[in-house]
């Protein structure tokens, strides 16, 4: 298995639609803002765990979940020409219920896209235009989300996260693991681990106690010239949402134009393993 679906959301995203006060003293605190639960977070381990014991965990707890929402913010160098280095930022709400409902709501400043999937069809809207286009989708999420990747040129920013089994994707063509420690990414301890594949160097960061979910991830290419770098951080983490009847519904507003997408384009740059 690839480990292009996440790794494609380093390169520039391409939709393929036509047209288309000061700090509060700790006095003023709440005390359950100044500490952590003993039962929730675990302490420092005596002997470093195993990167890939924790990877598996993760990967076990996300397969145990039914539904969830998450919101992702990514970072994304771009290299121009000249060797300059900038960076492109993408925020999405990703609602998933298992095992075929899907919705990302993309956010920007113009109005952003919504990606509906409801187990039979897609549909991408752009309420700023008031445009969508829709298209036959796949049985499962996972086949799913490699059908918006591979035809339709639609990625996700951490869709190996978002799979049946994660570690199936993520633990693939390894040729280095390590355990880096343990560090707060915004306020939750998260065990940091280091991964390497002939291609890619990944670090993830996950929880550290009874919901071992992932906070973080990053990615540098090192088959680009540059070594350009991807970062998503995970937060708002709902783990009981509930959604509607047709939450997962796409349903076109009055007087939305109905377009196509445009026919699949090559790939910019042959696939990478994970592994």
């Amino acid at each position: 298995m690839k480990m292009l679906p996440l790794l494609s959301a380093m390169l520039l995203p391409t939709v393929a639609l036509i047209g288309c006060a000061s700090p509060p003293t700790a006095a003023e605190q709440p005390a359950d803002s100044m500490m952590f639960s003993a039962s929730a977070v675990s302490p420092a381990p005596a002997v470093k765990p195993q990167p890939m014991a924790v990877l598996k965990q993760m990967a076990a707890y996300l397969r145990s979940l039914d539904r969830f929402t998450v919101r992702v913010e990514k970072t994304t160098d771009l290299i121009l020409p000249t060797d300059q280095r900038l960076h492109s930022d993408q925020t999405m709400e990703i609602a998933i219920q298992k095992p075929n409902r899907l919705r990302a709501n993309y956010l920007n400043l113009s109005g952003g896209r919504q990606l509906f999937y409801d187990g039979a069809t897609f549909s991408l809207y752009t309420p700023e235009a008031n445009v969508y286009a829709r298209a036959a989708a796949a049985p499962t999420i996972d086949e799913t989300l490699d059908l918006l990747a591979k035809q339709y040129r639609i990625s996700l920013p951490v869709t190996d996260l978002l799979v049946a089994n994660p570690d199936s994707r993520l633990a693939q063509n390894l040729t280095s693991e390590t355990y880096v420690g343990r560090i707060l990414v915004r306020g939750v301890p998260c065990h940091h681990l280091g991964f390497r594949t002939p291609e890619v160097d990944w670090e993830i960061w996950i929880e550290d106690g009874p919901k071992p979910l992932p906070h973080r991830l990053a990615l540098t290419d090192k088959s680009v010239k540059g070594s350009p770098q991807m970062i998503a951080n995970l937060s708002d983490w709902n783990l009981a949402p509930q959604f509607s009847a047709d939450f997962f519904t796409f349903k076109p507003p009055q007087n939305a134009q109905k377009i196509t997408f445009l026919e699949s384009a090559p790939a910019i740059r042959p696939a990478k393993t994970a592994q």
